[in-house]
């Protein structure tokens, strides 16, 4: 999954001339005080170029002016676990997500850089880039809420159990109980595999495995639940004529 930052300017121009990203989800902050000053100001329309579009109106405070709005850390930007759910949905479609606001350097940027630290541990990238100044409290309240998430994959691997047509039974209680109990390294792998269809070889690589395969990992907690996810790598694969090995594990 890749995470733009773009102004408002940049964004329109871009819808314009008809180039927006497909597969490509939008979080778009709008500024409230904007409303009471500019009659003609409304939010970026997006209704030609995308239908997955979460609006957030966010004052661009830091966190010392909060109080001067009458809001404390709690009360601003109250939709951040909404939002969070629109983000973990996107992700697992495998959809991109584009960042934007008025000028594409504060809270833009900060959401940026929370989704990229949740999932990849990257949101230094947004910090160290001089283009950007993230705002800090979009950012933890963003990271905050992606964090608390609870991390339940059931409902995609249903549709992977369904695709499969193994012999074994879906037991959805005792697969969400087994994935819960996965330590933090395995559960962060199993993201990987099912959400970015990265190949095993390169995360075995990443969390520093020598010699890793997807049936190990899952095994431990779940025997069958291997079983369901080695099935159907193999049914797709050999539709795409694929290298198995890249998939399932190392050589």
């Amino acid at each position: 999954m890749t995470v733009s930052v773009y102004s408002r300017e940049a964004i329109e121009s871009i819808i314009a001339d008809g180039k927006f990203p497909e597969n490509t989800a939008v979080i778009s902050f709008c500024d409230p005080e904007l409303k009471h000053i500019d009659k003609d100001y409304s939010r970026v329309d997006y209704s030609s170029a995308c239908d997955d579009v979460f609006y957030c109106e966010v004052d661009d405070l830091d966190l010392d002016y909060l109080p001067e709005k009458r809001y404390t850390y709690e009360s601003f930007f109250p939709e951040a676990p909404d939002l969070a759910e629109d983000i973990n949905k996107a992700f697992r479609a495998g959809k991109n997500i584009i960042c934007q606001c008025e000028y594409g350097q504060s809270r833009s940027a900060g959401c940026a850089a929370a989704i990229l630290e949740h999932f990849y541990r990257r949101g230094i990238d947004i910090f160290t880039d001089y283009k950007y100044y993230p705002n800090q409290v979009v950012y933890h309240k963003v990271f905050d809420a992606l964090e608390s998430a609870a991390f339940q994959p059931t409902e995609y691997l249903q549709r992977v159990y369904d695709y499969s047509g193994t012999k074994y039974p879906f037991d959805r209680n005792a697969i969400e109980e087994s994935l819960n109990r996965l330590p933090q390294t395995k559960r962060d792998i199993l993201y990987m595999y099912l959400w970015e269809k990265q190949s095993m070889a390169s995360i075995a690589r990443l969390v520093g495995y020598e010699h890793l395969r997807i049936e190990q990992i899952l095994s431990v907690c779940h025997r069958k639940l291997a079983h369901y996810i080695a099935d159907s790598m193999r049914r797709e694969l050999a539709d795409k004529k694929l290298d198995v090995t890249d998939f399932i594990g190392m050589p």
